[in-house]
């Protein structure tokens, strides 16, 4: 797989206001507890740009390159958070099966080294194994800066999956981290399809 893939943040455009943001009243996460922190990647702002690499070997750019009118980013930097994205993963890919505007992508960052890049080769060869062919093209590898991209994310505990739903232009209307609880499905998918009832008129 090539390894090409970045969180695209440099300190140049942290200073000039890029997409680095601190909310001044922060906007609370929706479903677990404890979650009101504020974080650079906020409701209501453009999706942080994100190259990464596709199990197809396809270069994918979000939120630019993100299919339909509402996509779903899963992020994790721990192969340890895998079940805590498939938690949130599988179930709004479920609600949404027969829907082509829907799109879900699990997007997992490992070190910018040899090591990282091995990493990434080691999980993609993973996930072939257990994503239907079709699903390829939306499960990503991002070989990159890990400190750039958590700080571009929002990201203060690795350990935990990151979740962020975007409308048709990139925007972040819903986020959330950790596990999925029954109450954050439903406010998730709720979104999801608040979402789309304009686009159906």
């Amino acid at each position: 797989m090539p390894s090409t893939g970045k969180c695209l943040t440099n300190r140049s455009r942290e200073r000039e206001g890029g997409f680095i943001w601190i909310a001044r009243h922060p906007h609370p996460m929706h479903g677990t507890a404890a979650t009101t922190e504020p974080v650079p990647a906020a409701i209501g702002r453009t999706f942080p740009a994100l190259m990464a690499t596709s199990l197809t070997g396809r270069v994918v750019t979000l939120p630019d390159d993100a299919g339909g009118d509402v996509a779903l980013i899963v992020l994790v930097f721990l192969e340890s958070a895998s079940p805590m994205a498939e938690s949130w993963s599988g179930p709004f890919a479920g609600a949404f099966t027969r829907n082509p505007r829907v799109t879900t992508y699990l997007v997992s960052v490992v070190g910018d080294s040899l090591i990282g890049r091995s990493l990434a080769d080691q999980i993609a060869r993973g996930l072939r194994g257990g994503v239907p062919p079709a699903k390829h093209d939306t499960v990503l590898t991002v070989p990159g800066d890990i400190e750039g991209c958590r700080r571009a994310y929002g990201v203060d505990d690795p350990s935990l999956a990151y979740i962020y739903l975007l409308d048709g232009r990139g925007i972040i209307r819903w986020m959330e981290k950790g596990t999925a609880t029954p109450e954050g499905l439903d406010t998730l998918v709720e979104a999801a399809r608040g979402l789309l009832e304009p686009l159906a008129r």
